[in-house]
């Protein structure tokens, strides 16, 4: 299991440095990616290196010591650490692969909040296989990761189609009809007749999750509790952090997440709309499950949250000084347009399979992501022996 392969310290193999926050006029509207090490979080126009390059998470809640690849041409932030290759002796994606199966958070000092320093990277120790080996397993493991990134394209596709279909219909009013359609003025403006001034509450549900006890908290249980941290803008985040072994007798049913369900954050940043997938995952406290009153319209409310005409009516009716909060009785009472029947029929008959697809395509990538994590710490180990397998591996890894 590798013990023959000869040790090395990060020192040895990498070149280390801080990233740093861009000038106000470094910025732009469009330009290349600033990368704080988590996400793309605004844009510059400059950039620190040209190709992606290992960054480790210098500090933060819960992600000091992560491992990410920076986009190519990107602009890094001070909560990066960029680890540059300056060894032959090392392939830059086993690198990759290696720091990040077993992350980095023994490294992790500081007690208010945690944090990576470059002095400790340097010192930490690693076996290597020979070049060729890292770069046959490298090339298995992108494998994977090229297929996960294939399915996010095809998922970004796909939203914007049903987003494009619905700015169409129910922004632009041009939906399958309209040139013989009668408008009428309402109190949200001039509208198709037979379409009415309703609230959200006239479309759907809003079911406020369970307030779960920690003591109940176990590492290793049967089910995942989904709270804030897990919906983000457009995308279900399904590791969960607290996880429990038996239900409460006093929870509701509805707190049962199935995959498709449209959760809604209720504090902090509120009005993030996401699409459940997976499996036994139950519904936290200070996050709403959206459920459409006629359950064809499942695309309408997801797409309807996710406009930026609503999150602005929304971020009006949150309160809360330290953080903001969403009331979902408030929520409910939002005044919002309804389409007649037969509009929004006809638009669940193209949108709802673009939903379906989209979950299925976010299962997928979950079941490969998986598989890989299974197949990861056995490959960087030397348990699964690479060396003597015919593996193509692309030109750019040999040079």
């Amino acid at each position: 299991m590798g013990l023959g392969w000869p040790t090395y310290t990060l020192g040895d193999l990498c070149r280390f440095k801080y990233g740093h926050m861009p000038r106000k006029t470094d910025l732009c509207d469009d330009g290349y990616p600033v990368f704080s090490g988590y996400r793309i979080v605004g844009h510059a126009t400059t950039y620190h290196y040209e190709e992606p390059e290992i960054i480790v998470v210098a500090r933060g809640v819960g992600g000091a010591g992560d491992i990410k690849m920076s986009p190519p041409r990107c602009f890094l932030t001070n909560l990066s650490i960029v680890a540059q290759v300056v060894s032959s002796e090392v392939d830059k994606k086993f690198l990759y692969y290696r720091l990040a199966g077993p992350k980095l958070w023994e490294l992790r000092t500081g007690s208010a909040q945690a944090q990576i320093t470059i002095d400790r990277l340097q010192r930490y120790e690693l076996r290597l296989p020979p070049l060729p080996t890292q770069q046959k397993i490298a090339t298995i493991l992108s494998g994977y990761d090229d297929l996960m990134e294939n399915n996010v394209r095809r998922i970004k596709i796909l939203e914007e189609m049903a987003q494009n279909l619905y700015h169409e219909w129910f922004v632009k009013f041009r939906f399958p009809g309209h040139q013989h359609a009668c408008f009428t003025d309402s109190l949200l403006g001039r509208i198709p007749q037979k379409w009415e001034c309703g609230v959200v509450n006239d479309l759907v549900s809003l079911k406020s999750g369970f307030a779960f006890r920690s003591s109940t908290f176990i590492e290793d249980g049967t089910y995942g509790l989904v709270t804030i941290r897990n919906v983000h803008d457009g995308l279900f985040v399904p590791d969960c952090t607290n996880r429990i072994a038996d239900l409460p007798s006093n929870m509701s049913d509805f707190c049962h997440l199935s995959t498709g369900d449209v959760l809604l954050s209720l504090t902090g940043n509120i009005g993030r709309v996401c699409l459940v997938y997976g499996t036994n995952y139950l519904l936290n406290q200070r996050v709403a499950k959206l459920v459409p009153n006629e359950v064809n319209n499942r695309a309408y409310v997801y797409l309807t949250f996710r406009q930026d005409e609503f999150q602005t009516k929304l971020s009006k009716i949150a309160n809360g000084v330290a953080q903001q909060n969403l009331s979902p009785i408030e929520t409910g009472k939002t005044q919002v347009v309804i389409p007649s029947q037969k509009v929004l029929a006809d638009f669940a008959g193209i949108c709802e399979p673009i939903v379906k697809e989209m979950t299925a395509l976010f299962q997928e990538n979950a079941t490969l992501r998986r598989t890989r994590d299974l197949l990861l710490p056995r490959l960087i180990s030397g348990e699964v022996d690479v060396s003597e397998l015919d593996i193509a591996v692309p030109e750019e890894a040999m040079t």
